[in-house]
């Protein structure tokens, strides 16, 4: 049996931990195009990214870029309330870095949404996806330089299929989303096995205006796959005049995840700092997220308490 160097291992491990679908977002609502196909365009026409960084009193410590762009094509051809059945698209460009690991994706997505009483909505949603998964092993100081694991093909070319539905209204939203369903790919599938572990998702929220300055956001997402079992988190944030929020949840086997933000106008800003349990070399691991957002629909959708943040 072939032996590879524990450094070798521990890296290619990370980088098929962070190319899955499952990676952590602390922000979650606010992607919930990328998480659930179906909910592509929920929020209407936007563009928005997100920054994070994590562990990173560490060198090379796990980063992650995020750009992504939907449509409701309905809203902008101005037949969203005809009673016709709406559509939308998305697209969404990723990059992880950790360590001599990283990955670069893809995301296409597509939505139909049709109206089955008078405030509810049942929507499905294809995306097609594509994951580049790559080890830079010359920058390795491996124990062993004649280790077979350095002469292997340590990159993976993946592409895939997920598909999701969802139920939405207004302030409501339940959904589900199988990651992978379909899925193919090149390269050394060996060493990034866990990237081809089928994964299911359900995601829900719920937002609630008390009072015309004053209102309540809660948001939840279980993921599942046979190696990982299920993975739970959830937040709740409070909203000022539909412009301030700040709340906090909480992720399971991670810790607590604080946020806060800001709109001024059609423009969202907002930050997350999430503290996690675990502890290395006594320091507390955790992560800092920046989101930035520009919706091109109309700010405030609703008149009187309504709430138009997630």
């Amino acid at each position: 049996m072939k032996k590879y160097s524990f450094l070798l291992l521990l890296i290619m491990a990370a980088g098929g931990a962070i190319a899955q679908n499952g990676r952590s977002i602390a922000a979650f609502p606010q992607f919930k195009q990328y998480i659930n196909p179906a909910l592509t365009g929920h929020d209407g026409t936007s563009v928005q990214g997100f920054y994070r960084n994590q562990h990173n009193s560490f060198e090379n410590a796990p980063q992650t870029f995020f750009l992504s762009g939907e449509a409701n094509l309905s809203e902008l051809n101005g037949t969203a309330n005809t009673g016709k059945l709406n559509h939308s698209v998305g697209l969404a460009a990723i990059y992880d870095a950790f360590g001599s690991a990283t990955t670069t994706g893809l995301n296409l997505s597509y939505a139909a949404s049709a109206k089955i009483t008078n405030t509810l909505n049942l929507r499905a949603g294809l995306a097609v996806t594509y994951d580049k998964v790559k080890t830079e092993t010359t920058d390795l100081h491996p124990l062993d330089p004649n280790d077979p694991a350095l002469k292997a093909d340590n990159m993976l070319n993946k592409y895939g299929l997920n598909a999701g539905v969802a139920l939405t209204s207004e302030d409501f939203y339940v959904g589900y989303a199988a990651y992978d369903a379909v899925k193919s790919g090149s390269g050394n599938q060996g060493y990034y096995e866990d990237n081809y572990i089928l994964q299911h998702a359900v995601q829900a929220g719920y937002r609630y205006a008390l009072t015309n300055g004053f209102g309540l956001v809660a948001n939840a997402l279980c993921r599942y796959d046979e190696q990982r079992k299920a993975i739970a988190e959830g937040h709740l944030k409070t909203v000022f005049n539909n412009t301030f929020w700040v709340g906090g949840g909480y992720r399971q086997d991670a810790g607590t995840i604080l946020n806060a933000g800001v709109r001024i106008q059609q423009l969202k800003l907002g930050y997350s700092r999430e503290l996690n349990t675990h502890r290395v070399n006594g320091e507390r691991m955790g992560a800092n997220e920046i989101v930035l957002s520009y919706h091109f629909s109309p700010a405030l959708k609703k008149a009187g308490k309504g709430l138009s943040i997630w």
